[in-house]
Parts: C-alpha cells; sequence; structure tokens
C-alpha cells in the first residue's frame, strides 16, 4: 500500500545550494590543498570540529537553534517550541585520503533542508532537527559511531584508551572540549523526553556502491543495515633460519604460511556457509582488510618487526572483518570461523588469539512505513528509485537498537544517492551536486509530511 504524502508546498533543494556548503567543507582536512588528493578529518580531530563550526555557523546565520552535547556531538534545530521531532543526520569525519561525501552529504543535505524549511516560515506541525555526530568512521580508535553510541550512553568505556595518533580516545575527546565522564559512567546525553519525542530519524548517505548507479536511480530505499563483528587474528610460531631448518610442519612454525592457508580456508567456509542461507544472497560478508600493515596495532604486536626475508616467520596478525544484516547469522558464523582458526592454527603448529576490536549487530528491516512514505515522496517528485540493503554501517543504525521510555522502537529510515562507479573511502569518491539536491529534496518533503499514522502531530 502506497502512502500518500501530497505536501502544497514542497520545498525544493538546489545545487547551488549545496555547492555553498562544499565551497567551505572542501577547504577543511583536505590534503595539501588538493582534494583530490582525499581528506583527513579524524574522529575528535581539529579538522573534524573545524567542520562542525561551519556547520553550527551557517545554521545560526539561517536563524535556527544550535547546541552541542556533552561529548561532542551537534544539534541543529528549527526554531519553536514542538511535542515532536523528526530527525536527520551523519557525520563528517573521514577515514584518512577518504572523500568528502561520506557521511557530509547527508549533513549537507540535513543542513540545507533546514535552512530553506526556517527561511520559509511556514508554521510546522512537528520540529526538525539535524545531528552530526562525531567519529562514525572505525579507522581513528577502531570503533564505528563513537558520538552516536556516547550520546545514548553506551559506548564502551573501554574504547576511551584506543588510541590514534598517539593520544587515546579520552584525550582526544578532552581536546576537543568533549566530556569523556559520560562514557565512563555510561551516562547518555539524549534525556528521556527528548528521546521519547523522536518521531522519526531519516539518515540520507551516499551509497558506497553501484546498485543505483548500474541502475540508472535517483534514490535508493534502504531496506536494511549489515552490522560487523571485527577482530585481530594474532598466529605466534617460531622465527627460524630460512635456509637450514627444512620445509614442512614437522620442522616449521611458519606464522605467515599458516596466515595465508586459513585465509583460504575461511573464504571457502563463508562461501559454505551462504548456500545454507539461499533466501539471503551474500547473508555474511567477510573481509581481511589488514595483513601484518597497521602502523598503530604494530605498537602492540612488536613481533611482526622482527620478520625478515631470511627468517621463517614466527609471528603474523590480520583483521577479519564479518558484516551481516542478521545477528544470528553474525553470531553463528563468527563461531564457526573462530573454530576454524583454531583447528588451521593447530595443524601448523602455531598458538592463535582472535582479539575483539568491535561488535555492532546489522538492522534486519529499517521502518516500512518510512520506506512507503519515501516511495510516495519519489514517485511525486518523478525520481527512478529501488529498494536494497545497506553493505555499510551507519549512524542511524545506532538508533535502530534504541527504544522509548514505553519500550516502542524509534522509526528509522535510510536515503541512498549514487556515487560514481561505487567508489568511496577513497579521494576518487564522488557524487554531485545535482545527486545531493535530489536526495535533499526528497528527504525535505519526507520530513515535512512525516506522520506516523492518520492525524498529524500537533506542535
Amino acid at each position: 500500500m502506497r502512502v500518500s504524502v501530497l505536501n502544497k508546498n514542497p520545498v525544493t533543494i538546489t545545487p547551488a545550494a549545496i555547492a555553498d556548503h562544499y565551497a567551505v567543507l572542501d577547504r577543511i582536512g583536505v590534503i595539501d590543498d588538493d582534494r583530490t588528493n582525499g581528506f583527513i578529518r579524524p574522529a575528535y580531530s581539529d579538522a573534524e570540529s573545524a567542520a562542525f563550526d561551519y556547520v553550527e555557523s551557517a545554521a545560526l546565520a539561517a536563524g535556527l537553534v544550535s547546541r552541542r552535547d556533552a561529548v561532542g556531538n551537534l544539534i541543529i534545530e528549527t526554531a519553536g517550541e514542538f511535542t515532536h521531532w523528526v530527525e536527520t543526520g551523519s557525520h563528517v569525519d573521514t577515514v584518512d585520503a577518504g572523500g568528502n561525501y561520506d557521511g557530509v552529504a547527508g549533513v549537507v543535505a540535513g543542513l540545507a533542508v533546514l535552512i530553506a524549511v526556517q527561511s520559509g516560515g511556514e508554521a510546522l506541525s512537528h520540529g526538525l532537527r539535524l545531528r552530526v555526530w562525531r567519529g562514525e568512521e572505525s579507522s581513528a580508535f577502531g570503533t564505528a559511531s563513537l558520538g552516536a553510541w556516547a550520546a545514548f550512553g553506551e559506548l564502551k568505556p573501554a574504547v576511551l584508551d584506543y588510541t590514534h595518533g598517539g593520544r587515546t580516545l579520552a584525550q582526544a575527546m578532552i581536546s576537543q572540549h568533549a566530556d569523556p565522564s559520560y562514557v565512563r559512567a555510561g551516562a547518555a546525553t539524549i534525556p528521556d523526553a527528548e528521546r521519547d519525542a523522536i518521531a522519526a530519524h531519516i539518515e540520507l548517505h551516499i551509497e558506497q556502491g553501484s546498485v543505483l548507479e548500474s541502475k540508472q536511480c535517483d534514490i535508493g530505499i534502504v531496506t536494511g543495515i549489515r552490522g560487523s563483528i571485527r577482530s585481530w587474528v594474532h598466529l605466534t610460531g617460531a622465527f627460524d633460519h630460512s635456509g637450514a631448518t627444512p620445509m614442512g610442519v614437522a620442522y616449521r612454525k611458519d606464522a605467515n604460511l599458516a596466515m595465508a592457508h586459513l585465509m583460504v580456508q575461511l573464504d571457502g567456509l563463508l562461501a559454505r556457509f551462504n548456500k545454507l542461507h539461499p533466501e539471503t544472497p551474500q547473508a555474511v560478508i567477510q573481509t581481511f582488510g589488514v595483513v601484518n600493515s597497521h602502523a598503530e596495532h604494530n605498537q602492540h604486536c612488536p613481533l611482526v618487526q622482527a620478520n625478515a626475508v631470511s627468517k621463517v616467520s614466527g609471528f603474523a596478525y590480520f583483521s577479519h572483518e564479518i558484516r551481516s544484516c542478521s545477528e544470528g547469522l553474525a553470531r553463528d558464523y563468527h563461531e564457526q570461523a573462530q573454530a576454524l582458526i583454531r583447528q588451521q592454527a593447530a595443524l601448523f603448529h602455531v598458538g592463535a588469539e582472535v582479539e575483539q576490536i568491535s561488535i555492532s549487530f546489522g538492522i534486519p528491516a529499517l521502518n516500512a512505513h518510512i520506506q512507503s512514505m519515501t516511495a510516495a515522496c519519489c514517485e511525486e517528485q518523478h525520481r527512478r528509485f529501488t529498494y536494497l540493503p545497506s553493505g555499510a554501517w551507519h549512524d542511524v543504525a545506532v538508533i535502530c537498537h534504541q527504544q522509548k521510555t514505553d519500550g516502542s522502537a524509534i522509526p528509522t529510515g535510510m536515503i541512498f544517492i549514487p556515487c560514481r562507479a561505487g567508489i568511496s573511502h577513497s579521494a576518487a569518491e564522488h557524487t554531485s551536486y545535482e545527486q545531493i539536491a535530489a536526495g535533499a529534496s526528497i528527504l525535505a518533503q519526507l520530513m515535512l509530511t512525516y506522520r506516523s499514522g492518520p492525524q498529524p502531530f500537533h506542535g
């Protein structure tokens, strides 16, 4: 059943409005003053804060209301008192040498929507809010959605001791005027009354894949979000002379060789696992992103530096990431993978240790009502759309895990826009101002017309 979202005065976001914001944001954290080199805006860094400062100044100049919570997240709101709020949100931090669209496109779109609505002066039945989250990327401190988890009092205190650039997360937070004591105490910065008043939260993001581009669609309506289980796998063997030590497991405890075989065995294990779940194409995805080469992790594993061309490898490590929309499938495969790691290590007479980095379970299904309303907005604005799951984690997934005081869920949705060739986390990441504006116009109509049922909210 299609939901009607007829809007008498639709708000259209122009590419020029998007370009104005990028004219400033393209200069913040850019490498060597050349955006083709990519950007470096880590979580809780001066560069991330500079981007926050710009968003806040642009919002205040338009008459919007701004505040920051104790853990450093930025909150922008339409002026006025309301009993219910429809939110959007994303992030401005980047991976090293990443592009300026992952996260930023959603922040710019949300900012443009709120500025357009505030400038239009139309009476609102509910408030509109933009949340700019700190530290969505896990590349800096090994954990995704730092600001969002912290805002709900659910960031693990141990993460405060994780390091990046020679500083712990706690030190980085303090340097940006955020308070890590909230994380240590598990204290939320979003009060219960504010949480209960969230009518819906909808994030706009680039797809980070090529489905929309290949299907020539303007909009992707996200059905679910893959979560992740991330671990370091450490293999400890013995350093021996490469010429004097005969080949074979009877003589060598070769950590690198064990690692190579283990990766192949895990690849086969996953293929067999996914065949048992044909109803969900690629139900689980795994990646070995780092092999003996992570600068920060090398400090915790100095033995890796003892490997040499003329030695049998005595130590090896790699990262193992598992992604799935299903918590059950992710847990099941993780257990099978750990069993295989122990079994394969034993065959090569090396020790194996699995150190969990982070765990964020996926979202099997986003709010069906929001999906239906998004489709109706696309039809009314004559935008081609398709339904698809998100292969990447996003801050909105944190909100999916939350409950209001009455036990109900916060309705959540997500809008994808295309990115060229599906490239992301790279300096080559790109989407156009026209594509961002098209997504922002859908977001504007959806936020303005959102109703949880047949009766409108009354502000």
